[in-house]
């Protein structure tokens, strides 16, 4: 990139329509890696941090770098209250005692004993279009996926969630709550929360939406904000990783046959391939931290209250860290990427999205191996710097086949 970086603007929404503008962060992180941005909503503006080293060194330090009031650029999105916070918005202690009420519902151990019943649902997806020949990569495949996993494990009707999902997918786009479209997803998430908490209060049973409509943390007994709160962040983060990556990954191999072609042939080669596909088109943009103190990223002074941007896309090509980051490489063995984050705050759902990959990709592979798109690719036009992104649809064609799966496909998780 030749342009000066007095002309150079990063917070420009629709610099991110078809994701993260990676030659611009690419300059921005070799010339200047802490960098003030100004915001398009009359925010107080913030820090643009783009190398590996220094957002490590933020996620690490929860102390000097929280995460409330929230993650988010704009302050749009505050969420709770004193006694009633969304995890990913929360600090120690409050979120040390959340993280391990929440954590047992994606633990490792549970997401593996639903491996088997993942590869039996994905498979279900495809037979819903492996006849036709054609599809949309997103709303038939992603979608679905990411929507009917998370639905399974909350212990939600597959079907009845999916105008939940929807609205969830608004909600991420830092789109204002109080008013619009905004207010419609809101109202439409808190609708099925209430179902869902009065519901699970008159017939528990032993799912992860009776275990979060329960208990205490921090001494206040769980109530219905706290519930909804717990509810959107299952459904709004549970989603949209895994869909926008299956898509934005499966993307990346069509641009790349030789890649594909590998896969087919070396199937082994798969969980590198989805690190791969995490690392160069993260489906988080970025995340906001607030400076509790006055501090320093270097050398730049950074004032108690400022907040402090990271842009995951900029540190997971930092080449100090990747050899040839620049390039698609599916057989890449040192892969350190920050799309699931650091610390205290490292993503609770990784494992899941990792079986849900994994188990999709795995049957593309075997069942739509000459998948090709068949149109445009089209993207979500936001009116700020979006959290997460990725396509919304992308129409697709293969050579047809015959459905696998006979009769009910049971929850992935009992």
């Amino acid at each position: 990139m030749t342009a000066k970086l007095e002309s150079v603007k990063l917070h420009v929404p629709e610099q991110f329509y078809k994701g993260s503008p990676v030659e611009l962060l690419a300059y921005l992180r070799e010339n200047e890696p802490v960098r003030w941005e100004e915001e398009l909503d009359g925010g107080p503006g913030y820090w643009a941090v783009t190398r590996y080293e220094d957002i490590k060194a933020i996620e690490l330090d929860s102390e000097t770098f929280s995460n409330e009031p929230t993650v988010t650029i704009s302050d749009l999105n505050v969420k709770g209250d004193e006694t009633h916070k969304m995890l990913i918005f929360s600090d120690a202690p409050w979120h040390t005692e959340h993280r391990k009420r929440i954590a047992p519902e994606l633990s490792l151990s549970r997401v593996r004993k639903g491996r088997e019943g993942m590869d039996r649902l994905v498979n279900h997806i495809i037979d819903l279009i492996i006849e036709k020949g054609e599809g949309d990569l997103v709303g038939d495949l992603a979608a679905k996926m990411a929507s009917y996993t998370i639905a399974d494990l909350m212990g939600l009707d597959r079907e009845h969630s999916l105008s939940m999902f929807h609205a969830a997918e608004i909600l991420t786009q830092n789109t204002d709550m109080e008013s619009g479209i905004g207010l419609e997803a809101t109202m439409t998430i808190y609708q099925h929360a209430t179902e869902a908490y009065t519901e699970r209060l008159e017939n528990p049973r032993n799912d992860t939406l009776t275990r979060l409509s329960t208990g205490e943390i921090m001494g206040t007994p769980v109530d219905l904000m706290q519930f909804g709160l717990d509810f959107v962040l299952f459904v709004s983060a549970g989603s949209d990783t895994s869909r926008n990556v299956l898509s934005t990954g499966m993307l990346r191999l069509m641009e790349h046959p030789e890649a594909w072609k590998m896969l087919r042939e070396n199937p082994e080669l798969m969980p590198r391939a989805i690190e791969e596909m995490l690392r160069y088109d993260p489906p988080l943009m970025v995340m906001r931290r607030t400076a509790t103190r006055d501090t320093e990223i270097r050398g730049q002074k950074i004032a108690r209250g400022q907040k402090v941007v990271m842009f995951y896309a900029a540190a997971n090509r930092d080449p100090r860290v990747f050899e040839d980051p620049d390039k698609f490489d599916i057989t890449r063995k040192v892969n350190p990427h920050m799309s699931f984050g650091a610390g205290r705050h490292h993503c609770l759902g990784a494992h899941l999205a990792r079986l849900e990959l994994n188990s999709m990709f795995t049957a593309m592979l075997r069942r739509m191996p000459d998948m090709e798109l068949a149109g445009p690719v089209e993207w979500p036009t936001t009116e700020d710097v979006p959290t997460i992104t990725g396509p919304v649809k992308a129409p697709i064609r293969f050579t047809p086949g015959v459905r696998e799966i006979t009769g009910e496909v049971e929850s992935v998780f009992l």
